[in-house]
């Protein structure tokens, strides 16, 4: 007798309908059909892959307050050796030795106060199991692995200075930023595309700025302009122009579901 019939004649016996066994036998199948690695008690027989399993999960409840950017109580926990120095509470945890973890003990109190990650939910205990197996096996992670950046270092938060304009020689250079992109041109051996017609300019400006082509009298205007500063001219029309605020409005009025 299979498990199906088994099951179908245990439910029939105590007068449960077949077709309630069977949504019992599709749940029961859904359960035993999750991975290994979901069940806590499965891990104590697995490894633990420090990169795909401990680390992602440090990164997403610990480094926060344990990161470059922050360091609460002198711990880092961005690398696994970082982690293993420990801050001023003393060692993080001893390898080899999970029982006498301060880390789990902390991740597992019922404490709010003591319990870490202090914001949010408390870890899981898949991910507590995963922590615990780590520590266990010797809390081993790569030799060469690198902490998180400082992200005071990123280029956003470095004071602005105004680079010297390249000395360049070329007929088309009409500005600082024409002296720029000849530079690179020149750095990667490129030549410059011919300018492009005065009436493919004015649509660009257009359309661009305000986001309509330019009508007829607009063009024949512009193709009659003698000032060698009409493209500043036709830039600064534009932008004063109330259909310009409208163009980039609609964008926020886009995000925003209006």
């Amino acid at each position: 007798m299979t498990c199906i019939d088994r099951l179908l004649t245990v439910t029939h016996f105590l007068g449960t309908p077949a077709h309630a066994a069977v949504r019992l036998l599709l749940s029961l199948s859904f359960f035993l059909a999750l991975p290994p690695t979901l069940s806590p008690v499965a891990l104590a027989e697995e490894s633990v892959d420090y990169l795909a399993q401990i680390k992602p999960i440090l990164r997403e409840r610990c480094y926060a307050c344990h990161g470059a950017l922050k360091q609460e109580g002198g711990l880092r926990l961005d690398t696994a050796s970082l982690a293993r120095k420990g801050g001023e509470s003393g060692a993080t945890f001893k390898p080899g030795d999970a029982e006498v973890s301060l880390l789990l003990q902390r991740v597992v109190a019922t404490d709010e106060a003591q319990r870490m990650p202090q914001e949010g939910e408390p870890l899981t205990a898949t991910q507590v199991a995963l922590l615990n197996q780590w520590i266990s096996a010797g809390a081993k992670g790569p030799a060469d692995e690198q902490p998180e950046a400082d992200p005071s270092k990123h280029w956003a938060f470095q004071p602005i200075t105004r680079p010297a304009v390249p000395d360049t020689q070329s007929d088309w250079v009409r500005n600082p930023i024409d002296a720029f992109l000849q530079r690179q041109h020149q750095s990667h051996a490129l030549k410059p595309q011919l300018e492009a017609p005065r009436i493919v300019l004015l649509r660009r400006l257009h359309l661009d700025l305000i986001g309509i082509p330019p009508t007829l009298d607009e063009i024949a205007t512009c193709e009659a302009e003698p000032s060698p500063h009409w493209h500043e001219q036709t830039v600064k029309q534009l932008l004063d122009d109330p259909r310009h605020g409208e163009r980039w409005a609609r964008h926020w009025m886009d995000v925003w579901r209006y």
